[in-house]
């Protein structure tokens, strides 16, 4: 099967679009949003598939070239259910195949006459590893994320995990865009305890590397929907600290795969007896690591989803003539 993938963010270039690869599909990697020979490198490549999560401002540009060229179109909607009318409906009704991360979502689909399956985040295991810890990462406690503050549920995380930790002068790092600094925004903290952007490519040294590290999360009424971190740190073996969701309990053991808070206090006491015991932290990081590699990696979710793609193609089998091909400038770049 040849897989043409939309965005080259990491969650497609370390995750599904690599564990496609992985399990002998031919996969093309381009970026719609910014780069404009996405067009030749999709006629280059002649997919059997167009894979897409998405992305704010691109649907006019690539549903149009979908219609015209009559190639099969497999949404995953990982930004449900906060953006599933706004964002994920104008893919989904011109998808053969709709696929979320938000179980509670697919009802809504299917009442708008819109088959929809679930298709969760996961990991990588050649990617999301443990590897040599790195000095720079000389804290205690670290996250990473961007200061997002239209999710209820997000800020309730940041006043329950973050606030209490930074207020009390723990040796903590935030990491994400400089959003964190706006001081117009519902929750800022300090230069001092921003440590940068930090490249995805990092993670698993990070995880490696700081004692405990944090999770929020921008749903809390799904028990399916996370946060893509949940599984790339526990991956990389990290030891968890997250916020409750309904999916962490629905998904995972408290003080087994990972560790959960539900209040401020909790937060401080959960820090303190597991800053103090490094042997329990590392068990519960271990396991984690074996409970998502178990279950939760990008293998495993391209396995299930692989019959309803071979579906998608011999049902539009019959009725897909090929345009004319046209003709590629030499010399265009090709993501394999």
């Amino acid at each position: 099967m040849r897989v043409f993938f939309t965005n080259t963010a990491p969650i497609i270039k370390y995750g599904i679009g690599q564990a496609f690869a992985d399990l002998g599909h031919e996969i093309c990697l381009a970026n719609v949003a910014l780069d404009d020979s996405w067009q030749e490198a999709l006629v280059r490549f002649e997919p059997d598939l167009v894979f897409t999560d998405a992305g704010w401002g691109i649907a006019h540009k690539l549903l149009p070239i979908l219609k015209k060229r009559r190639l099969p179109h497999i949404y995953w909607a990982i930004e449900d259910p906060p953006y599933l009318e706004t964002l994920s409906m104008a893919y989904a009704r011109q998808a053969d195949a709709v696929f979320t991360t938000c179980r509670e979502s697919i009802s809504t689909y299917r009442q708008k006459g819109i088959y929809a399956e679930l298709l969760m985040f996961a990991c990588h295991p050649s990617y999301h590893r443990q590897v040599d810890p790195q000095h720079r990462f000389n804290h205690d406690i670290a996250f990473v994320g961007n200061n997002y503050f239209e999710f209820p549920a997000r800020l309730w995380g940041a006043q329950t995990l973050l606030r209490p930790l930074l207020d009390a002068g723990y040796n903590i790092k935030i990491y994400g865009n400089d959003w964190w600094l706006d001081e117009t925004r519902p929750f800022f903290i300090r230069p001092d305890q921003y440590g940068g952007y930090l490249g995805n490519e990092d993670l698993p040294a990070l995880c490696s590397s700081v004692p405990i590290v944090l999770g929020l999360h921008s749903v809390s009424d799904s028990k399916t929907m996370t946060s893509m971190r949940v599984f790339e740190i526990m991956g990389s073996r990290g030891f968890f600290l997250s916020q409750w969701t309904p999916a962490m309990e629905h998904l995972f053991k408290n003080h087994h795969d990972l560790i959960w808070s539900k209040s401020a206090a909790e937060t401080i006491e959960l820090v303190d007896h597991y800053l103090k015991n490094p042997a329990a932290r590392e068990r519960i990081a271990r396991q984690g690591q074996e409970e998502v590699y178990a279950h939760h990696t990008y293998h495993q979710r391209v396995q299930e989803i692989i019959p309803r793609l071979y579906d998608v193609l011999e049902r539009r089998k019959p009725t897909r003539p090929r345009p004319p091909a046209l003709r590629v400038k030499s010399g265009t770049h090709i993501s394999l």
